[in-house]
């Protein structure tokens, strides 16, 4: 990658990652779990959410993290239901954003000639919180859908929390798979919901 396409992919990430992660507190803190807010990350501010060495990795080895919101479930009303809520509050802020962001684009698309530095900007902004929001809905342990493992069956995602090692070490052997093929699938989901997307918003400003 070149160093501008390094500056707007570290910006893109910043900025998803920041609204991800403050998706996650804000439904938890919304279901009375105090634990965000006393956490300071009841914020879309990144520099409360990032790991430096995780972040790194993104650009080193194309496989990165980010501190998770750390949540208490005891103080939700219904736990198996109020944990889902949160868990798919991530890749739900992913999906708003991207879908926002190409009605931004077709707007600029619209009204002015869009500069291709913009054009490359708004198009990886789309790109990565779809990739983000379909990569965490994989039913794997420690990602977000792995939850809905645990409202459907909760002995399953017990079985998984126990063996958390293994199941990260499966995630990590998934993404670097030979011949890439974990993002060859995210990229063959993204095609398709990015089409919908941009016919959606077309259909409804032009």
């Amino acid at each position: 990658m070149d160093i501008i396409t390094i500056i707007l992919l570290a910006l893109v990430l910043v900025i998803s990652i920041g609204f991800h992660e403050y998706a996650h507190a804000l439904v938890s803190y919304k279901l009375w779990d105090p634990t965000p807010k006393l956490q300071w990350r009841l914020t879309p501010n990144p520099l409360k959410h990032l790991d430096p060495i995780g972040f790194l990795m993104i650009f080193l080895i194309h496989f990165g993290w980010w501190k998770p919101v750390q949540v208490d479930p005891s103080y939700y009303k219904n736990k198996l239901r109020d944990e889902l809520l949160v868990a798919l509050a991530g890749p739900f802020a992913n999906f708003l954003m991207a879908f926002i962001w190409w009605a931004l684009l077709v707007l600029f698309a619209k009204f002015n000639q869009v500069n291709p530095l913009i054009y490359q900007f708004f198009q990886l902004f789309i790109f990565i919180n779809l990739a983000l929001a379909i990569f965490n809905l994989l039913p794997i342990y420690p990602l977000d859908w792995y939850r809905i493992i645990k409202f459907l069956k909760p002995s399953w995602a017990y079985f998984m929390e126990q063996h958390a090692l293994y199941f990260s070490i499966f995630l990590l052997i998934l993404v670097f798979m030979p011949w890439n093929l974990i993002w060859n699938i995210i990229n063959t989901i993204v095609s398709p919901i990015e089409s919908l997307i941009l016919f959606i918003w077309t259909s409804l400003l032009f």
